[in-house]
């Protein structure tokens, strides 16, 4: 992960001092000269990207000022392909419980037990009882994670929900089947999946159609994981968080909490997503090379997806 944000800041560097100019689109292609960016800087971040060893690009995509300046989609992916996201997912529930909250469904304070009373354990620790919403959010429900869970049982919610409890809110501890319990709160309080209330809210208003999200066992989309998407409607998502929720001229996430997404919460890491060592530069990020970065003081979005090999 570090080369890839490390040449997209290297191309930063590039551009020198630039003005910002704020303009909503969708997705106008432009070139890199017409929005004050040297065609050669766009052109050495594509080489350095498909020079980086046992790595398989599969696009990248560069927005400045809400338009493409240049993209590539090396054979044999193309703009149709939908691209898996892995933890690149936990971005987009941020965002859904955003619009829960939004919505007054769903508050930061509301206590998990209470979305799951048929499945808590027969006894529940004070910890337990304490863990907000919040908590899942910043990963810090105090649940140590258990990567194999989800292979060794059909029934998530009571399981990690069974599991012993620290202190919530103190530690981070990378966890996805935190984010898939959002998924599964944002399911229970707008009686819609995840990916289904996205589309209602987000996805249909930004013309994004092609689009799929696994689901669990229990029927209730995986969350942490499992977006099927295109690179084109990465670069639409990015391009909403970089004009603070405004998609052509309305509000469809609000500000605040848009804001609160790419704050610092703990560490280097906000709600459902991460901070860059750039100033006021935040990512989503999935394994295997899945970024959206986005640069608000260039004004700028970049989308990666590829396949690093791993040994």
């Amino acid at each position: 992960m570090k080369n890839r944000v490390r040449f997209f800041f290297l191309f930063l560097g590039l551009l020198g001092a630039l003005a910002v100019h704020a303009q909503i689109n969708e997705l106008p292609r432009s070139t890199p000269e017409a929005e004050g960016v040297p065609s050669k800087a766009v052109t050495a971040l594509f080489d350095s990207l498909m020079a980086l060893p046992k790595t398989d690009i599969h696009s990248v995509v560069v927005l400045r000022h809400g338009k493409v300046i240049g993209e590539i989609y090396p054979a044999p992916f193309a703009p149709e392909y939908r691209h898996t996201m892995y933890s690149c997912s936990k971005t987009f529930v941020g965002a859904a419980v955003g619009l829960a909250i939004a919505d007054n469904r769903l508050r930061l304070t509301d206590r998990v037990a209470a979305f799951f009373p048929e499945f808590l354990p027969d006894s529940v620790s004070a910890n337990l009882a304490d863990m907000t919403v919040r908590d899942l959010l910043t990963m810090t429900s105090g649940i140590t994670p258990d990567w194999n869970m989800r292979n060794l049982t059909s029934d998530w919610i009571r399981t990690f929900l069974a599991k012993p409890v620290k202190t919530p809110g103190k530690k981070f501890e990378y966890d996805s089947i935190s984010t898939y319990m959002l998924s599964a709160i944002v399911q229970k309080v707008t009686g819609m999946t995840l990916l289904d209330y996205l589309k209602q809210k987000l996805f249909i208003p930004m013309h994004i159609t092609d689009v799929a999200w696994e689901i669990s066992p229990e029927g209730i989309n995986t969350g942490g994981w499992g977006l099927h998407i295109q690179s084109e409607s990465l670069a639409k998502f990015g391009l909403l968080l970089l004009n603070r929720g405004v998609w052509e001229g309305k509000q469809l996430l609000p500000a605040s909490w848009v804001e609160q997404m790419m704050t610092r919460q703990i560490g280097d890491y906000g709600y459902q997503m991460w901070l860059c060592e750039y100033p006021g530069a935040v990512r989503a990020d999935g394994a295997l090379g899945q970024y959206i970065l986005i640069v608000p003081d260039k004004d700028m979005v970049v989308v990666i997806t590829e396949c690093t090999l791993i040994e």
